[in-house]
């Protein structure tokens, strides 16, 4: 019996040129023998370019289906109806246009998909691999798992991502029990909460987070995004752009159960990871919260702060976990009791101190683009509206 593959399903609107960017690379990728279907959705718009460019694209490796909708769905409509093909292909891997993809891409969403076929605790497999924390608006960088080339993230994710057909169906009963009003899931950072309701990857985290679900994450990027304007942006950014793998190689995999690099919507590291290894905070229970945008009421957190805690470690090691799991004492990073964290005057230097542990300090010319940019971005997004 030959095995079915996932289908490759590309979500257009109105940017041709970005289609086209995003069709070449599929087309300078690396697939097994057998039927790779290509599924080409494009929601209406003004401009027949798209439908053009996807009719006009040569695709050898298998059946190529164009499908140009004739009324306007809008992005979450479109996102959903696109997910809905896996009752009808089984896996599917899902990419928007603004993407460009690695030449092993395909691979990897093959073999990930099998090896978490069957696991519970996955909600869906990432191509892209985060460089930025988007709630704290700081870079992130994944703690070390092992020998596996993976890690876990309470994140769905949206610049090319695979699901199973268990895994997509399990998100539409909850999307259809529930409804769109997550006013009454808790977790949910507040960047992502206040998403316009044209966006279907807030009711995915929703039910993630609610559900105590996880992306797989790879650590080496299968996809990039060029940030090209469309629905969520209004001018280019480059912002979001991270390097994608060039060579081929032997992925290795890991169970939720057996690995330290696990992560919350906050992209925060599990308590239970720091306190594997760490064995001072072993019998503690804490929040952690390094990058500061949880809102903790009460107990004990782990955070940024120069007072004195319970315990105290050194902002120093990069990323900030790493000053914990090793515990590296020192100043910048504390344990301590959230009731003395509010009556506590604040550190003026701390914010300060945190540009400097991320980045090297600007120049002034530097400054001044960076707020020309976001007086251009602003403007724009106000015309938009």
């Amino acid at each position: 019996m030959t095995e079915t593959l996932p289908t490759l399903v590309v979500i257009g609107y109105n940017r041709p040129r970005s289609l086209s960017r995003l069709l070449r690379s599929l087309s300078k990728a690396e697939y097994p023998q057998g039927n790779v279907r290509l599924v080409i959705s494009l929601d209406k718009s003004d401009t027949l370019e798209p439908a053009e460019v996807a009719r006009a694209f040569d695709w050898p490796h298998g059946e190529k289906i164009v499908l140009a909708r004739e009324t306007r769905m809008g992005l979450r409509a479109h996102v959903l109806s696109c997910g809905d093909m896996t009752e009808q292909y089984g896996d599917v891997i899902v990419l928007e246009d603004d993407l460009f993809v690695s030449p092993y891409f395909y691979r990897y969403a093959c073999e990930s998909l099998r090896y978490y076929a069957e696991d519970d605790s996955v909600a869906g497999i990432s191509l892209y691999s985060h460089q930025f924390n988007q709630t704290a608006n700081l870079p992130f960088t994944p703690v070390d798992n092992g020998n596996a080339d993976v890690y876990f993230m309470q994140l769905a994710a949206s610049w090319g991502q695979a699901w199973s057909q268990r895994q997509w169906r399990g998100f539409r009963q909850w999307l259809e029990a529930h409804g769109t009003d997550i006013s009454d899931v808790d977790g949910i950072p507040g960047d992502i909460r206040s998403w316009p309701e044209s966006s279907w990857l807030k009711l995915h985290n929703a039910y993630i987070i609610s559900h105590g679900l996880y992306f797989v994450y790879p650590y080496r990027s299968l996809t990039t995004n060029f940030g090209d304007p469309g629905q969520h942006f209004h001018i280019a950014s480059s912002r979001f752009q991270v390097p994608i793998q060039q060579q081929p190689m032997d992925y290795g995999f890991a169970r939720l159960a057996d690995s330290l690099a696990v992560y919350d919507a906050f992209c925060e590291l599990a308590p239970a990871s720091i306190k594997r290894l760490n064995g001072r905070l072993a019998d503690l229970d804490f929040t952690v919260n390094l990058y500061g945008c949880k809102p903790c009421e009460r107990g004990l957190q782990l955070t940024r702060t120069e007072h004195r805690g319970v315990h105290n470690f050194s902002l120093s090691m990069k990323p900030m976990e790493l000053s914990v799991l090793h515990d590296i004492e020192g100043e910048g990073i504390a344990l301590i009791d959230t009731a003395q964290l509010a009556s506590a005057p604040r550190a003026r230097r701390t914010e300060y101190d945190l540009y400097r542990f991320f980045y090297k300090f600007p120049s002034f010319q530097v400054i001044a683009f960076g707020v020309m940019e976001r007086l251009q971005m602003l403007l724009k997004s106000v015309r938009a509206g």
